[in-house]
């Protein structure tokens, strides 16, 4: 698993979580992780070690001499691989000499970011795509692992793409949007295209007790700090979806836990001081309104404490799909395009909606309320759908590959 993000977030959390799971289930025992925030999950899994990408970040200077570094990474190690089959023993930073004695080691390497294949994540994407096709240039069989592709809207992301990924092993995609859009792309490609919905929707966890009072019914609500460039709009949400719940809700018969899914070491995330204001928001209403903790929560104990509401609302897709996924009735707010994709999946695009659509929040919260209980039926249904197509998904990849390898 080459590139995990960080349970900082609570999506990525599900993503490590359930690919390791998977991968060990129909692969095989021995799975490393490569991390970008290695810290938080050590003693959670058995290796985790510092992925290449750590590091990315900070001033535009900061980020230009790491591209660079890995693009010259890149190419030396190509040639090495190519012209000397791996002979030579260069004294690469220990970040980058782990990335190679982990790919070196290894039979399989899995992609597991849910989100790269994306033009909104360029020159992001164009960097971990050379490290993509470096394992595959070493011999090692690259599956990605399920995940959004698209929008693909350069000429040069979708040569590199059929460059890079051409001779993958598998691309998963997680929904059909992602699914059409990978067939077209490497149409005429060895690589293997299969649909396989978000391995998050395996996700397994008992439930948690609830820091609210147990005397109301308890609706959970992750607000975040949206993607405005990738959705189009320069308008804060905020204030309108909370004046739909405000004027649908009776505050003496519910509480509002705010349930930030993203954190951050030593500081608060943007995503939690956007909690910050909604309970503020919540009480000057006279809402009873709390607010987990900031500090990490790890996803099978997130979903626990889903598993305990009434209803829940998110602008976050993960924590959407874990809620779903317990059977607990949820409104999306489609914050970024894959949102939708899910829930059509789910058949819940009813509780999907659109920033300019905000509007119809009371009509589809009273709904949840009212049809509570053939939600939780209609949901339990659907991830069990879900779950039996990661299943057969897998099954399907993991004969290939063992049929290769025999």
């Amino acid at each position: 698993m080459i590139d995990a993000f960080s349970t900082l977030h609570v999506g990525n959390g599900a993503l490590i979580d359930n690919t390791y799971k998977l991968c060990k289930q129909y692969l095989g025992e021995d799975v490393e992780i490569l991390s970008i925030d290695a810290p938080t999950n050590e003693g959670r899994f058995p290796v985790v070690r510092a992925d290449i990408f750590t590091d990315y970040g900070g001033t535009f200077i900061q980020k230009l001499k790491k591209a660079l570094s890995i693009i010259f990474f890149f190419f030396i190690e190509y040639l090495n691989t190519i012209l000397f089959r791996n002979k030579l023993r260069l004294p690469w930073p220990k970040r980058f000499a782990d990335f190679l004695s982990a790919v070196d080691q290894a039979n399989i390497c899995v992609s597991l970011s849910g989100e790269t294949i994306n033009d909104h994540y360029r020159p992001h994407m164009y960097l971990r795509l050379l490290t993509y096709y470096l394992t595959i240039v070493k011999g090692k069989k690259f599956i990605v692992f399920p995940q959004s592709i698209g929008p693909v809207f350069r000429p040069t992301s979708k040569w590199l793409l059929r460059k890079t990924l051409g001779d993958a092993h598998t691309i998963f995609a997680r929904d059909i949007p992602s699914f059409e859009l990978a067939r077209a792309l490497w149409a005429d490609k060895a690589v293997s295209i299969v649909f396989c919905p978000d391995v998050a929707t395996t996700q397994e966890s008992t439930p948690h007790p609830l820091p609210t009072p147990s005397e109301k019914k308890t609706i959970g609500l992750t607000v975040s700090d949206i993607p405005k460039a990738e959705m189009g709009v320069t308008n804060d949400y905020l204030p309108e979806l909370l004046d739909g719940i405000t004027s649908t809700l009776d505050q003496e018969s519910f509480n509002i836990l705010l349930m930030p899914s993203n954190y951050r070491h030593g500081s608060r995330s943007a995503d939690y001081a956007t909690c910050l204001e909604a309970k503020k928001f919540l009480e000057e209403r006279g809402f009873s309104a709390s607010i987990l903790p900031d500090q990490i929560v790890h996803p099978d104990t997130y979903q626990g404490l889903q598993k305990n509401l009434y209803a829940f609302l998110s602008t976050r897709m993960h924590v959407g799909i874990l809620a779903t996924s317990a059977g607990i009735p949820t409104m999306m707010i489609n914050t970024q395009h894959k949102i939708r994709s899910y829930m059509s999946l789910m058949g819940m695009e009813d509780f999907t909606v659109e920033l300019d659509q905000l509007h119809t929040i009371p009509e589809k919260l009273n709904r949840l309320i009212n049809e509570n209980k053939e939600l939780r039926f209609r949901l339990k249904q659907g991830n069990e759908h879900l779950r039996q197509q990661v299943t057969d998904a897998m099954i399907t990849m993991s004969k290939s590959v063992l049929e290769e390898q025999s």
